[in-house]
């Protein structure tokens, strides 16, 4: 095994009573991943065999040490003490997915490579055996608005639909459309032949929404959300272009950023910097590990021009109760550890 790697010593005693052999390691420690390889020997069993077997043999790792996420994976070898590197992949879901415990949710499942939702869902049902070190932490943690559970009873299953019900999920719990306009959009999409089963989504949709409402209800009057809304339209005043879901990446952010100060009315020399966060932070705000802020200035490139727009930033949010977490650097994006994403569905007009 690569020197890179260090293998765990844990039995698995489901891989053993088929007769299969069991690799369980992890990475370098600031890598937080761990691996089970089984390898099963011989012919191939059914599909339905060594997903039973891996989803044992995750459980007995999750135990082991909850705290990351492990990856499984299925192999075969023609006989038992066979070198490995001979070995070939079983793949028993379809193509492109893969199993795996998420040491967040608690659970196991079969993802999309790529994607961040389970399309099946197994829950660990001893969650309390699960885990060493901090797995208080996890046990601890609400369930991930994006990791839904609830699934309507079984429509048409296709990466479309799985598509469809991932955005839906996200317009609902981001919180900045109405759910008149999200059902609107799902109708267009149907009817432009967007391939995903219209019924389907409709009621997965109506389903988010009842189970959104319910969670408002809790909430406090004023939510950190509304906080950033005013921190936001606080640093649009002073002259920095703060944006609220500025694209899925940084460097969609960039973009959008060039695309308000450029806009056609917007005086030049408007704005002295910039102030935005992007789709994926708000999946980590979604998580409660914070909200993360790129910045900068306009039209300068030096480090201090950068430092004193972050410095403003920071002011900003401070003034509304909201802590910040900084370096004072201008490579270092700013967080705000504590912002619980809680953004209500806006009434129509």
């Amino acid at each position: 095994m690569s020197s890179f790697i260090t293998a765990v010593d844990l039995s698995f005693p489901p891989a053993e009573r088929v007769g299969a052999e069991v690799e369980y390691f992890h990475y370098l420690p600031h890598e937080k991943q761990y691996v089970v390889n089984v390898y099963f020997i011989g012919p191939q069993p059914e599909p339905e065999t060594i997903d039973r077997v891996l989803r044992e043999c995750l459980a007995l790792a999750a135990a082991h040490d909850g705290r990351f996420n492990i990856h499984a994976s299925a192999y075969l070898l023609p006989q038992a003490g066979t070198d490995k590197d001979g070995r070939q992949e079983v793949q028993p879901y379809k193509m492109g997915h893969f199993l795996c415990f998420d040491a967040a949710l608690r659970q196991i499942g079969v993802r999309r490579y790529g994607k961040k939702h389970f399309e099946q869902k197994w829950v660990i049902t001893d969650v309390t055996a699960a885990g060493t070190g901090d797995n208080e932490t996890y046990l601890d943690r609400p369930v991930h608005p994006l990791h839904d559970s609830y699934l309507p009873d079984e429509g048409e299953s296709t990466d479309a639909t799985e598509d469809m019900r991932v955005q839906v999920l996200e317009w609902v719990w981001y919180g900045y459309y109405t759910a008149a306009a999200i059902l609107r959009w799902i109708d267009e999409g149907a009817a432009e032949g967007g391939g995903f089963d219209h019924g389907w989504i409709k009621a997965y949709a109506t389903a988010v929404f009842e189970k959104k409402r319910a969670a408002e209800a809790t909430w406090p009057q004023e939510t950190d959300c509304d906080r950033l809304d005013n921190a936001f339209g606080r640093l649009n005043e002073q002259g920095i272009c703060a944006l609220q879901w500025a694209g899925n990446t940084i460097s969609e952010g960039m973009e959008s950023v060039s695309d308000a100060i450029n806009d056609e009315g917007v005086p030049e020399g408007r704005y002295q910097g910039f102030c935005f966060f992007h789709s994926q932070d708000i999946d980590r705000a979604l998580g409660d590990e914070g909200l993360m802020l790129a910045f900068g200035p306009v039209d300068s490139d030096e480090d201090e021009d950068a430092v004193r727009i972050g410095r403003l930033v920071c002011e900003a949010f401070q003034r509304e109760g909201l802590q910040t977490d900084w370096k004072g650097t201008a490579d270092s994006r700013i967080n705000l550890p504590r912002l619980r994403w809680q953004r209500r569905t806006p009434q129509p007009d």
